[in-house]
């Protein structure tokens, strides 16, 4: 009898933290711990002369294991193999199957985060320098993922490539890697020299670095550029004014003309408007 008492003694002085104190630990509810415990994954002392539960400060690892497990993606039934059937061979594999989805998201996070600066970067720009006027400036790093136009001639809207542009939204959803914004359209050169503002290609454009398979870098660091509101004149003089700088300024142009679409807005009036970036990299 003595022995045994020994024991519980030992086992009843373990589990000292209340509720409240072991919730407070771990920076977590009561609610929490009373699920964990309805689903058997965290077990405390329950006290038969009064039914009040009580954790042991070992069991402050435990929970953190979990809530690791959980923000990692485990389903409470998958912590509760890990905990009661499977092998450590097992939970090795789950816990790797559970390091890839974490990775394939931080790609995804990382993703997002760099088409936002890289849209924040072109505001920004937009907004130091008045639209329709050229200027030569520094570009960051900038690759681009591109769908050739099939049918160029009379391709000079977004409502005439809009079958273009569904392809190539349609690669950026299969592949991982590719962003869908910024995106728009390019310009040959050549056909910008001559005029002719026919789109030859559906782009995105990106901070994340080129593969070299979907995307490829802007050939040039440095680009004419120049924002442009609808509302305020045909976008037909926005270009004549960037070839008109080119030429003006001596500079030599080596990429087609990107038009990159920024936002459309509406005014009380549902008026629309949409907010172009223009840019040509220079040599």
């Amino acid at each position: 009898m003595s022995e045994n008492k020994t024991e519980g003694s030992a086992y009843s002085a373990e589990y000292t933290l209340t509720v409240g104190q072991f919730a407070k630990l771990c920076r977590t509810s009561r609610d929490t711990l009373r699920y964990y415990y309805e689903q058997k994954i965290l077990m405390p002392r329950v006290d038969p002369n009064n039914g009040y539960h009580y954790y042991s400060a070992a069991q402050i690892s435990s929970f953190f294991f979990i809530s690791t497990m959980r923000q990692a993606g485990c389903s409470i039934r998958e912590i509760t193999d890990i905990i009661y059937n499977l092998s450590q061979t097992d939970i090795v594999d789950l816990l790797n199957v559970k390091i890839h989805d974490l990775q394939r998201e931080m790609i995804n996070l990382n993703k997002k985060v760099n088409a936002l600066h890289l849209g924040t970067w072109m505001i920004e720009q937009y907004g130091n320098h008045r639209s329709g006027v050229p200027f030569v400036a520094p570009i960051p790093p900038i690759s681009v993922t591109s769908t050739p136009v099939r049918r160029q001639d009379g391709s000079y809207h977004a409502a005439d490539i809009a079958g273009d542009i569904s392809v190539h939204l349609a690669k950026s959803y299969e592949d991982d890697s590719l962003m869908t914004f910024p995106s728009g359209a390019t310009i040959a050169y050549d056909d910008f020299v001559k005029g002719n503002y026919a789109y030859n290609n559906v782009i995105t454009l990106s901070l994340m670095p080129a593969d070299y398979r979907s995307s490829f870098p802007l050939p040039s660091r440095r680009a004419v550029l120049c924002a442009h509101s609808h509302n305020e004149q045909d976008i037909s003089r926005s270009y004549k004014k960037i070839l008109s700088y080119l030429k003006r300024n001596k500079l030599t142009a080596c990429s087609d003309l990107y038009s990159v679409s920024l936002i459309n807005l509406y005014d009380n009036e549902t008026n629309h408007r949409y907010f172009k970036y223009l840019l040509i990299c220079v040599e």
